[in-house]
């Protein structure tokens, strides 16, 4: 896959970048390569980087190493623009950059100076003609992405990445990894090292990254074969939690005949609250709910029969799963709390989607049921792995990557959305909600009847994550803004900081 030697690039002023395109959605084909130029990794930038990624993955039908594809490119893009960075800082101390010992004395510095001074220096990259050039190109077995700047590498920055990338290959999992300090001279020192491993967990080998310099360019290349083998190294592990899930006690009978008595023709409220009031938790959880800020509606409720009639009798059969999900769990994994937390405010942001969207109720009720427990792998990964999740969460957020599912599969052999569609199958529940706690961070690879209520919860976790800055708007795929119809990111932002608005309000 060669690279053009001379580039005829269009200056696309609104976006910040330079491109071969005229036409940014330009239709991909085998051996053309779309070639894209900027200074620094804006969020007009990152977006359309992280969308023509999906292009191509969409395209070639290999959507499934999106997470792990895109962290390793956002990686060395921010590494990159960092090289070509560390040649300013250099320059104003008057100090040779290729001097081994030099760079040793002078480094300690770097990191603190460009956090204390990072517009002057990302300033200092365009009017010093220090750029980042990424290309895209495939062909029938691969696609490659380029990731080069116009510096050459001084001995001691070759050292640290060979160092790194050999360093990977001596880690039989994530977890190794995360037990060992890395080297923060320069940054997150196991940045590098955690891409790789990402990489490698999706079938990606040690020859899919390399590093390359010719002349005064140095240049990443990221291969991804469009037939990957992917093998699991952790089925032990993987074994375990699944055995976790199994010794779970069966879906509670007494919720189960509240369900079939809600399908029977002349159910009422009333017999159907006398059944509820059998069960203390159940009641008491109910009215919870219905004064919660999703299902709230005007003045507190004080009454179970009042709380049924506000929810409505179907919309409590879908929600009955939730209520008895929350039963079994609450008390035997510490994380639920947390998790049914942040599920409610996940339920709240995508009620306000679905009247965005018109949706009909019952597609509603299916949609706040299917929030509320997308998430519950992740109470049983939490409370059982709680030291190496919250490293895992950390890492994520420091990094503003979006989904941490490669790390945890690279960490546990398993992730949190799969170990809840077992819970769901083991429940019987209606495939609608295994399907949910599987995709809702991939939701590019639900089936077509699940987009309806996956790509909601998606959105309302990015929502999540994106106020308590641990996600970028960019890495949102375009195909689930449109489909929610968010056509700008002045739509998106405005909808988020007014439901975050409106729900504080509930609190």
């Amino acid at each position: 896959m060669s690279q053009g030697k001379t580039l005829e690039l269009f200056h696309h002023k609104d976006q910040g970048i330079f491109s071969n395109l005229k036409d940014l959605n330009h239709p991909i084909s085998e051996n053309t390569p779309f070639h894209f130029k900027f200074f620094n990794l804006t969020e007009s930038v990152d977006s359309i980087l992280s969308k023509t990624l999906d292009r191509y993955l969409l395209h070639l039908d290999i959507i499934f190493v999106r997470d792990s594809v895109l962290a390793a490119m956002k990686e060395t893009i921010t590494n990159t623009i960092k090289a070509n960075i560390k040649r300013i800082y250099f320059r104003e101390l008057q100090a040779d950059i290729q001097n081994p010992s030099v760079y040793r004395s002078k480094i300690t510095g770097f990191k603190q100076t460009y956090l204390d001074n990072k517009e002057k220096y990302e300033d200092l990259l365009f009017k010093n003609n220090y750029v980042v050039l990424v290309s895209f190109i495939h062909n029938k077995d691969a696609i490659r992405i380029r990731v080069m700047n116009n510096v050459k590498l001084s001995p001691e920055e070759v050292d640290r990445i060979n160092e790194r990338i050999e360093k990977a290959k001596t880690y039989n999992d994530l977890a190794e990894a995360f037990l060992e300090k890395g080297d923060e001279t320069e940054g997150a020192g196991l940045g590098l090292i955690m891409t790789l491993m990402m990489l490698k967990n999706d079938g990606l080998g040690a020859s899919s990254y390399k590093v390359e310099s010719q002349g005064n360019n140095t240049s990443v290349i990221i291969d991804i074969p469009i037939r990957i083998q992917k093998e699991n190294v952790q089925i032990q592990k993987a074994e375990e939690i699944i055995k976790e899930v199994d010794q779970l006690p069966t879906f509670p009978k007494a919720i189960q005949d509240i369900q079939l008595a809600i399908d029977k023709p002349n159910s009422s409220i009333g017999q159907i609250a006398e059944m509820v009031k059998k069960d203390v938790a159940l009641s008491a959880n109910i009215l919870k709910l219905s004064n919660s800020a999703a299902f709230r509606r005007g003045n507190k409720v004080e009454s179970l029969d009042r709380a049924i009639q506000l929810i409505g009798l179907k919309e409590l059969q879908v929600l009955l799963y939730s209520l008895g999900t929350k039963q079994i769990l609450e008390n035997k994994f510490p994380a639920f709390l947390t998790i049914w937390e942040k599920s409610n405010q996940c339920a709240y942001y995508c009620k306000l989607i679905a009247q965005r969207l018109n949706l009909p109720k019952d597609a509603m009720s299916n949609l706040m049921s299917a929030a509320l427990l997308h998430d519950i792998g992740e109470i049983i990964l939490l409370s059982l792995e709680q030291e190496r999740m919250g490293k895992i969460q950390n890492y994520s957020a420091s990094k503003e990557i979006a989904s941490s599912l490669s790390m945890e599969e690279a960490a546990f052999g398993i992730t949190h959305t799969k170990i809840g569609a077992l819970i769901a199958e083991k429940w019987n529940f209606p495939e609608l909600y295994s399907k949910t706690m599987e995709y809702h961070h991939r939701p590019q690879l639900a089936e077509e009847q699940y987009k309806e209520i996956i790509f909601p919860i998606y959105l309302g976790d990015m929502m999540i994550k994106i106020n308590n800055e641990e996600a970028k708007f960019s890495e949102i795929p375009e195909e689930v803004l449109k489909h929610c119809k968010f056509f700008s990111s002045g739509d998106f932002h405005s909808f988020r900081t007014k439901a975050l608005e409106s729900f504080q309000a509930t609190l």
